[in-house]
């Protein structure tokens, strides 16, 4: 019954760090640009909490979300009744983005 629950989501401090710069930038493009990101993001981490089994692997135990409309992703880790949420990049960052954050755990 594993899939049917609802897992506590923790969020690395970092992760908002990735967020606010990708906010900021493109806010700086185009003025609300940077608050649609955001709230992309927020549904990105609320489909991650309530389906976490949805998403691809790009590790043995790294997961990615892409978030809807904007060419970044958010990379997690699901253990037990927790998910970790590792970082935000941008989709042409390379997988050793994760490599690092991984070792941050």
């Amino acid at each position: 019954m594993l899939r049917n629950m609802v897992f506590k989501l923790v969020i690395k401090p970092i992760v908002f760090l990735d967020a606010e710069e990708t906010v900021d930038w493109y806010e700086k493009e185009s003025t609300g640009l940077g608050k649609r990101f955001y709230n992309n993001f927020l549904k990105a981490l609320e489909d991650i909490q309530f389906k976490p089994f949805t998403y691809a692997f790009i590790t043995k135990s790294v997961r990615r979300h892409i978030i809807d409309k904007f060419p970044y992703k958010v990379y997690y880790i699901v253990t037990n009744d927790t998910i970790f949420i590792l970082g935000v990049s941008h989709a042409k960052r390379s997988n050793a983005f994760v490599k690092r954050r991984l070792k941050l755990l």
